[in-house]
């Protein structure tokens, strides 16, 4: 099962990508793509985003079982928003 969700981003799609990129890292989560598409996996969690103007779009097809979507949602909403 996926879910699927939409983050409005505050700034330039390739300064947050490439933050993003550097606190992944230090969480041992990889993340690769770019300021239009990437791809992310680690701590259970794998997912793909998309930009497009000022809006990202994420869906999370794999998570831990225990672990809540809306946690998931909430952690991404407060990172990227």
């Amino acid at each position: 099962m996926s879910k699927s969700f939409e983050v409005k981003l505050k700034g330039d799609p390739e300064a947050i990508i490439a933050k993003a990129k550097v606190a992944a890292k230090d969480k041992g989560v990889e993340f690769e793509g770019n300021g239009q598409a990437g791809s992310f996996s680690g701590l259970g969690i794998e997912g793909s985003y998309s930009i497009q103007a000022d809006t990202m779009a994420v869906e999370i097809t794999k998570k831990p079982f225990v672990m809540p979507w809306s946690l998931i949602e909430s952690s991404l909403r407060d990172y990227f928003a």
